[in-house]
């Protein structure tokens, strides 16, 4: 069983382009020596991954010279072009924008439907763990809080035990600010 996996860390140690970075993930299928070359059937598999995450446009640019959003993009490319059966996520999200994590959110749940693949990850953000489930563990201090759909178990009463707050009364209250914002 093939296993890949996103953290949340976007350490940058060399300063290689896109494209690169991406093909590390190759590594494991490159049949050759241990200095081989990619095939054209890798490079192919690398666009792919690229197209997946939007970055086709990128592929030659230094990572370097990449925003933190394109960058996570660019390591969960890398994660796909592995081609795992499981994907692993460790707070993939954290320190992006709003934006950019849910077009995070939005490429692992349209690759995991297209390639068959589980992705189980681990996100203190109930919103983004809802839009990427089918399935939700929720859990407080180490023990399981609930499992199941999230249209069955998130509650306001589940989330003010698990958060300690009114979480739906606050969001409501920022729902309605919103409201205000649009008129």
């Amino acid at each position: 069983m093939k296993i890949a996996m996103l953290t949340q860390m976007a350490d940058i140690y060399f300063a290689y382009t896109v494209f690169d970075t991406v093909m590390m993930g190759r590594y494991l299928h490159i049949n050759s020596s241990f200095f081989g070359l990619p095939s054209e059937q890798d490079k192919e598999y690398v666009k792919r991954c690229l197209e997946a995450v939007g970055l086709s446009a990128e592929k030659d640019r230094d990572i370097t010279k990449l925003s933190g959003g394109q960058l996570q993009r660019v390591f969960l490319a890398r994660t796909l072009a592995q081609q795992p059966e499981i994907i692993l996520l460790d707070e993939p999200t954290n320190h992006l924008d709003l934006k950019h994590q849910i077009e995070l959110i939005e490429h692992l749940k349209r690759w995991a439907a297209e390639n068959k693949c589980a992705v189980i990850g681990v996100m203190h953000d109930i919103n983004l763990a809802m839009r990427l489930s089918d399935n939700l563990l929720i859990m407080k201090n180490g023990e399981i809080e609930a499992y199941g759909k999230a249209d069955d178990i998130v509650t306001g009463r589940l989330l003010e035990k698990v958060y300690e707050i009114d979480v739906a009364g606050y969001m409501t209250e920022s729902l309605r600010r919103w409201e205000g914002l649009k008129q």
